[in-house]
């Protein structure tokens, strides 16, 4: 969801296997209010709300962090408590 959401936008010309592990505000890929849409979507589409901690979270700078930042989310969903 995340490549395509940059490939979409035209924000990122190369290898999209690159962009995994492109530091995408370091890059320049997104501008304040493209953040703010970028995290709707990805909250939209997985059904999350991401916490002050998340963005904090080291991997949430790259589509392949951002994609075990989801998966360990969903993981902690899921566990009976």
């Amino acid at each position: 969801m995340a490549v395509r959401w940059f490939v979409s936008r035209r924000k990122f010309k190369g290898d999209t296997a690159q962009l995994l592990a492109t530091n995408y505000f370091d890059a320049g890929l997104l501008t304040s209010l493209e953040v703010i849409e970028f995290v709707s979507e990805i909250e939209d589409r997985f059904g999350m709300q991401f916490s002050e901690q998340d963005f904090q979270d080291p991997r949430f700078v790259t589509v392949a962090g951002l994609a075990e930042l989801i998966a360990d989310r969903s993981g902690q969903a899921a566990k009976p408590r």
